[in-house]
């Protein structure tokens, strides 16, 4: 079982990368809102599509579980929303490598909270996802200046509100099941984001062609995605999942180079090369 969760979270990381590489592309035509509004629109459709006919029965909640999740749903839009706000400032490459440290915020919570141990080659591999993160986003020169990045002040909020919504997901999907979590947490969103739009008074623009398709296909890798997250949930630890779909870094980072035309130097190959190890590792312990 636990191997199988590990699938799952490689293919949930690499259908991420995917998605941020679209979802870079369309912010760069319209707002944040109206990019988050059609990346979930087209994410829950499809959700709701496969889970009726692969996956499972949707049912009632309970109202203590209902409470729980919408306070998940409320953390994991706060930090999407930053995310997108982050992303519309910076390179993919950069803020996708900065997004990745909220693994440390899940782990400890799933430490503290969930009774989840790690041994020293799980530690290791999950300072080896950080270091690489690190190397492919870090401009030293900034660093030795004290400049800050662009977009950083967001994407630090983006890495609190997701470390608290990872763990969060996990006692759901426990307690709800695969099929309820996928449809409630994903479906949620929605009305979380034009109630976000009413209180804030912002405004959705109307995307020209492009921006749909770019919006729409960044959604469906999402859509997909959170499916494979959410099961990978069910069968293996947060401290296992965590670093692997974190691990999305590398896909966005290859293909922000191919298709956006982003640079990538010697030290982002090395840290590529870290993360990648540092997954490899935690693929092969399954003695959590």
């Amino acid at each position: 079982m636990v191997f199988t969760g590990i699938l799952f979270a490689i293919l949930a990381m690499i259908l991420w990368g995917f998605e941020e590489l679209f979802l870079k592309k369309t912010i760069a035509r319209v707002k944040t809102l109206t990019t988050f509004l059609i990346n979930t629109i087209a994410g829950v459709i499809l959700q709701f599509v496969i889970v009726v006919v692969f996956i499972g029965k949707i049912t009632l909640i309970p109202l203590n579980d209902l409470i729980l999740v919408i306070f998940a749903v409320i953390t994991a839009f706060l930090g999407y929303l930053f995310f997108y706000k982050a992303l519309s400032k910076q390179k993919l490459s950069l803020i996708s490598s900065l997004d990745e440290s909220w693994i440390i915020v899940s782990i400890i919570i799933a430490i503290v909270f969930l009774g989840e141990k790690l041994s020293f080659i799980n530690i290791f591999s999950v300072l080896l996802v950080l270091l690489g993160a690190f190397l492919i986003s870090a401009n030293l020169k900034k660093i030795k200046r004290i400049k800050f990045i662009s977009g950083s002040g967001y994407e630090l909020l983006s890495v609190i509100f997701i470390g608290i919504t990872v763990p969060l997901e996990k006692v759901i999907v426990e307690k709800i099941g695969e099929a309820n979590a996928i449809i409630y947490l994903g479906g949620l969103i929605l009305p979380t984001i034009f109630l976000y739009k009413y209180f804030m008074k912002e405004r959705f623009i109307k995307p020209d062609k492009k921006a749909m398709r770019t919006g729409i296909a960044s959604g469906i890798f999402d859509g997909l995605a959170f499916i494979f997250y959410i099961l990978a949930l069910k069968l293996t630890n947060v401290s296992m999942v965590a670093p692997i779909i974190a691990s999305s870094v590398i896909v966005s980072v290859f293909l922000g180079r191919i298709y956006l035309k982003e640079r990538m130097t010697i030290k982002q190959i090395v840290g590529a090369v870290a993360i990648l190890v540092g997954v490899i590792m935690l693929s092969t312990v399954f003695d959590l």
